[in-house]
């Protein structure tokens, strides 16, 4: 059975599968979240990623058939 928390409680020390180790975790709406440590290094990931220069379709509504 799975465990339910308080809407007081932030975070709780679970074992993550992707660290292997116990870790905490965020509580989202009384369950289990994802790890916090997963989280962190996802969000650094994204930063460091060059942003990506937006492709214009162009003839799409022009007349072009």
């Amino acid at each position: 059975m799975t465990q339910h928390f308080t809407r007081a409680t932030v975070s709780a020390s679970f074992y993550c599968g992707k660290c292997s180790r116990f870790t905490q975790h965020r509580i989202d709406s009384g369950r289990k979240g994802p790890c916090l440590e997963c989280i962190e290094r996802l969000e650094e990931q994204h930063a460091a990623a060059p942003p990506k220069a937006e492709e214009k379709q162009r003839g799409l509504f022009d007349g072009a058939a």
